[in-house]
């Protein structure tokens, strides 16, 4: 686990690269998100962590997600790998059927997906009471 001082140098160098990245200046970011070019670059020595609404408006002004700014958590479980424990013991067939259920639930929105989602539900609950 990182200390609060590897988490402000791991911020600051991100930062500097997707600045670079852009061949943007501090000065450019800084007035881009309201602040001077000199707290661009205490963000980017690390001496000073940008606030919550500042790494929001960085982000933003790099084109990246906030989540480019932190370090990946190891052991953190990727949406693949979470997906396909879930499926296991299921033959093709049976996934081909749930994927057609998501996809369906996506193409609809508003009382639509809920109606269907309801009956779903109450599918899920009688086979619950019954077995």
């Amino acid at each position: 686990m990182m200390n609060e001082k590897e988490i402000k140098l791991f911020v600051g160098k991100r930062i500097k690269e997707e600045r670079t990245k852009l061949k943007m200046t501090q000065k450019e970011l800084g007035d881009i998100i309201g602040v001077q070019h000199n707290t661009i670059s205490a963000y980017e020595m690390g001496r000073n962590a940008p606030e919550q609404n500042a790494i929001f408006k960085i982000a933003e002004a790099l084109d990246v997600s906030v989540d480019d700014f932190f370090p990946e958590r190891e052991n953190k479980t990727s949406e693949l790998e979470r997906a396909l424990k879930m499926t296991e013991g299921l033959d093709i067939k049976d996934m081909d059927f749930l994927n057609k259920l998501i996809e369906k639930t996506l193409s609809m929105d508003g009382e639509e997906r809920e109606k269907f989602l309801e009956s779903i539900k109450f599918t899920v609950d009688y086979y619950d009471k019954m077995n």
